[in-house]
């Protein structure tokens, strides 16, 4: 009887560490978006921007509105996820899936990290294994700079794991 209690108890738990898990994700999105926003409008106190180094005038405007929708579209699905609404996940996972890859070939960088959270692991073109973390909003993407020297292609962990827990507790969730 003891082994039926105990079992009954777990299945209870269970969907309050995943609930809980869900809003933690939903919340980093949240509030990773709003930054990233705040940053790319300018508020004062908010933090500053990157700048978008070697890009034509014209296409830095561009790159940036990239990032703001993107910034804007990071708050959205972390509301509808909060809600548990079937987009909120679609759009959280497709968050998650664009902040996996890290890419520096000097000509060419590219990063996006919009959940506040990363940890990447990347191989340099030296054959060396970097292992970077970091906590706040971040992207970059840059052209046409100097190619010569290291490169360097990586993903984020923390975007796979956020990416492998929503896919997976997408179908506990009924659909609203």
């Amino acid at each position: 009887m003891s082994g039926l209690k105990r079992n009954l108890r777990m299945k209870t738990k269970m969907p309050a560490i995943k609930s809980t898990l869900l809003n933690i994700i939903a919340f980093l999105e949240i509030a990773g978006g709003g930054w990233m926003l705040g940053i790319m409008l300018g508020i004062p106190g908010i933090g500053e921007k990157d700048p978008q180094v070697n890009l034509h005038p014209n296409l830095t405007l561009v790159v940036e509105g990239f990032f703001i929708i993107l910034a804007a579209f990071s708050i959205w699905a972390g509301f509808l996820l909060w809600k548990r609404r079937s987009l909120g996940f679609s759009l959280s996972a497709a968050l998650q899936f664009l902040q996996i890859p890290y890419i520096y070939l000097g000509s060419l960088t590219y990063t996006f990290q919009a959940s506040l959270l990363s940890f990447i692991i990347s191989i340099t073109s030296d054959s060396r294994i970097s292992f970077t973390a970091g906590a706040g909003p971040k992207w970059f993407f840059s052209e046409g700079g100097e190619s010569a020297g290291t490169h360097a292609i990586g993903i984020n962990i923390v975007a796979i794991i956020f990416l492998v827990l929503i896919l997976s507790m997408r179908r506990l969730v009924k659909n609203h």
